[in-house]
């Protein structure tokens, strides 16, 4: 369950991962048609809790409004001097700051009290997944310079070349062994002006 990114964040993120690619010693980097925001992953499902987490869903995008999103620094996950997972961080611009975490957390409630669905107790934090199966060399400081590399050359614009408007919530399917792995079965679309 997560957020998809538009296309033009997806072509943009595409051209930064394929440049990092180049200097950063990950084995697995993630198709550009998977890239999203995890909210929740739900892991194996029964196909009997697809209604009732599809009704958390609708309830928790229902009184939503649009998410104003950015690309952020890329970071890591594991040890850092072989880190585990390669990611680009998400901003929110604007007066909407903390509105993602706090959609998080609601779509978590809504989970547990309906679904069944038992969250993370990991703290909350917004990332999409570049690559994976890292190896000595692809800590935080080498990923933050191959990060700034590939923004240079790709001469972004100052308006906003990351940025772009999340209008749902998509409940993905994976399929193990596939690329791209992410089927978008539901997207649900927020209707509110906030709550």
């Amino acid at each position: 369950m997560g957020i998809a990114l538009s296309k033009e964040a997806t072509e943009r993120l595409s051209a930064l991962a394929e440049r990092m690619a180049n200097e950063l010693p990950y084995r697995l980097w993630t198709h550009p048609a998977d890239y999203h925001i995890t909210l929740h992953f739900l892991g194996e499902t029964p196909a009997e809790r697809v209604d009732a987490i599809a009704a958390a869903a609708e309830a928790a995008a229902a009184g939503r409004a649009p998410l104003a999103l950015a690309l952020g620094e890329p970071g890591t996950f594991g040890p850092a001097g072989a880190p585990r997972v390669l990611w680009c961080g998400v901003r929110e611009p604007g007066a909407a700051a903390g509105a993602l975490a706090a959609l998080q957390a609601a779509l978590g409630e809504r989970l547990t009290a309906s679904a069944g669905f038992v969250p993370e107790a990991r703290p909350y934090r917004a990332h999409i997944t570049l690559a994976r199966k890292g190896g000595p060399g692809g800590g935080p400081d080498a990923a933050a310079r191959a990060w700034r590399s590939a923004v240079r050359a790709l001469e972004p614009d100052e308006a906003g070349a990351f940025a772009w408007t999340a209008g749902s919530i998509t409940l993905f399917r994976t399929h193990l062994g596939r690329r791209p792995s992410y089927e978008r079965l539901h997207e649900f679309p927020f209707h509110g002006a906030g709550e």
